[in-house]
């Protein structure tokens, strides 16, 4: 057995552990089931990577990303370690072969998302893996009451009958008590060693602002505020517009991301930021699940989170780095009603819920019975058009149809062309003699490529192959499509959609068996998270932190000196009024100058202090600045 510390630095280039990961690789180690809550940015993936390296055998990672098993996947392999990831965007040969390589060969690491535990193909081979660790990532979508319920999560149980004795690591970065019970009995933790790193982020400074302009407040935030910076928002078209406006308006570098942009562009956007190309990053909550950028010294949420475990990890994002970082919510009075809103649609009724699967059938053009665990290219855009739908309900209604486990809807992922040669060597040879015209293209792609053609799919670039055998691309399609029919190779074209799963064969909409308590206590789980989220807005008393922790379950300082409420409470022992007067003693000054001499944190108390300044005539404002009178 090697040792894990020798891993981490080899394999991952870190010289230490962060807080718990030692000791729960040490407990996964002694063949121990364990739980292990890791707020956002604790590095949970080393956790089961460090352990898959130190033993024998496959471990198996489920987890319900698919561009982070993605990701992953290709960040192992370039460290030289034998991964592989099932998902939606493979065919079923690829699937075969992959798990051939788990079975026969000397992969490590096997991804894969929940939904592919009850696959045909995946069971036939189940036996044949010599798994010795399942690790459950974001295992809080196996409780109901969570905030990301995933029903296929429940079958994970399963796996125990199939691998006795095989630890299994439940890991998730947000958990309140009751949903971590839940974890801990769903998947059948027997005697679990625990592991619970606090919520706690003392370098985190929280804020409420509620403001009447968001646009200006958000560039005023932007300017005093230096830094790396993300802002969250709820729409594709805001992410947009307000990246735009940044840019374009006030001089402020900013991109933008959302999921529906292209794989590859979602890549660039991201690689840009992170490189601090672009300052600002403006995403709906489709980004930041595995972005690890340490220095993002503040996150603004321009709209509300529906929920607090969305938002803390989220505001989570900022301060990676142990350096001071702030949370902001930009809030207005109107944001209630558009969060009640938005939790209706959240929420539909089941009639339109039979509505939606009825379209879904016809989109795809599936009869009674037929379809299952088919996966097809889904464009919400098109599907609403046809039907005459609206967007966000529609989007609603096919979440609520995955968490009663009809369909699964995958996010859009980039699956780059791939191909592999079906014949033997010395078959393909007596093609080539036979099939002249193909013969100098295959001698090409052989020279591109190698001998890995006849072993797996490798991934080819279409424009690379027509430079090299001096052909339009369009040919060169061509011809791989060709090569594809006479069975010669196998060619998957790039494709760049989100794809829609049936989990079950196509019902009749009335036969769908939809559980009105359940859905009605889903809904009732969800008003609580939105009370809870409406009640840390309207607080005005009690440290933001405190609040957070609190809804953990988990105890808390009365103050943590940073937030806003906190600082607002240190006002009675500092005269900022006092402070005001002394500055502009000195030199008339404009608002946003005088602001300027202060922390940005103080903002509130200070402005509070201009307004009973000028009521009581202690200063006045003469040509943009302040004056002392």
């Amino acid at each position: 057995m090697q040792d894990p510390q020798e891993i981490l630095s080899r394999i991952f280039g870190y010289d230490r552990f962060r807080p718990g990961q030692k000791e729960i690789i040490e407990a996964v180690m002694a063949g121990n089931d364990t739980f292990a809550l890791l707020p956002t940015g604790g590095g949970k993936s080393v956790c089961y990577q460090v352990p898959a390296l130190m033993q024998e055998g496959l471990t198996l990672v489920i987890t319900p990303l698919v561009s982070l098993m993605i990701d992953q996947t290709e960040t192992l392999q370039a460290k030289g370690v034998k991964a592989v990831a099932l998902h939606s965007g493979l065919t079923y040969r690829q699937i075969e072969i992959a798990l051939d390589n788990c079975a026969y060969g000397n992969t490590k690491l096997l991804f894969c998302a929940p939904e592919r535990l009850t696959s045909a193909v995946f069971q036939e081979r189940l036996e044949q893996l010599n798994c010795r660790l399942i690790a459950v990532d974001e295992a809080h979508c196996v409780s109901e009451w969570g905030h990301d319920f995933r029903p296929a999560y429940l079958r994970i149980k399963d796996l125990r009958t199939k691998f006795p004795g095989v630890p299994l690591l439940a890991l998730t970065a947000t958990a309140t008590r009751r949903v971590e019970e839940e974890i801990v009995d769903l998947l059948g933790l027997q005697q679990p060693a625990v592991f619970r790193t606090s919520f706690l982020r003392d370098n985190l400074s929280l804020a409420v602002r509620m403001v009447e302009d968001k646009e200006a407040k958000l560039v005023e935030i932007l300017t005093r505020l230096k830094g790396s910076a993300i802002v969250y928002v709820r729409s594709r078209k805001k992410a947009r517009e307000i990246s735009q406006w940044l840019t374009l308006k006030n001089n402020i570098s900013s991109t933008y991301y959302h999921a529906g942009l292209t794989a590859k562009s979602r890549l660039e956007r991201q690689k840009m930021w992170k490189n601090n190309r672009h300052r600002v990053m403006v995403a709906t909550n489709a980004f930041g699940m595995g972005i690890d950028k340490p220095d993002v010294r503040l996150v603004v949420h321009y709209d509300i989170p529906p929920g607090l475990e969305a938002y803390y990890q989220e505001a989570g994002r900022a301060g990676r780095d142990g350096r001071l970082a702030y949370a902001v919510i930009l809030a207005q009075p109107m944001d209630e009603k558009l969060l009640q809103e938005r939790f209706k649609t959240a929420h539909p009724e089941i009639t339109y819920l039979r509505h939606i699967y009825q379209c879904l059938a016809n989109y795809f053009q599936l009869a009674v019975g037929s379809g299952k665990d088919q996966s097809l290219p889904f464009d919400l855009a098109g599907f609403v058009r046809r039907y005459n739908l609206q967007s966000l309900p529609a989007f609603h209604a096919l979440k609520r149809l995955e968490e009663e486990d009809l369909i699964s809807l995958s996010e859009a992922i980039h699956m780059p062309s791939v191909l592999k040669i079906n014949l033997s060597h010395q078959d393909l040879y007596e093609f080539q003699v036979a099939n002249a015209r193909h013969d100098s293209f295959i001698k090409g792609l052989l020279r591109l490529y190698g001998g890995q053609l006849f072993g797996d799919f490798v991934r080819i670039e279409e424009l690379k192959v027509a430079g090299f055998l001096k052909m339009p691309v369009d040919k060169v399609e061509k011809q791989l499509n060709q090569l594809h029919k006479l069975q010669v190779v196998t060619y998957i074209p790039r494709t760049d959609k989100p794809k829609i799963t049936f989990v079950t064969e196509r019902l009749n909409p009335q036969a769908i068996l939809l559980k009105p308590r359940r859905l009605q206590a889903l809904k009732k789980a969800g008003e609580e998270r939105m009370q809870a989220m409406l009640a840390y807005l309207g607080n005005h008393t009690a440290c933001r932190m405190a609040r957070i922790l609190q809804y953990f379950g988990e105890p808390g300082e009365e103050s943590c000196g940073k937030c806003d409420v906190c600082i607002r409470h240190r006002q009675a022992t500092r005269d900022y009024a006092r402070d005001v007067l002394a500055l502009l003693a000195t030199a008339p000054l404009t608002m946003q100058a005088l602001l300027a001499e202060f922390p940005w944190e103080h903002e509130q108390e200070v402005m509070a202090a201009v307004r009973q300044l000028l009521d009581t005539a202690g200063i006045e404002q003469k040509e943009g600045k302040l004056h002392l009178k």
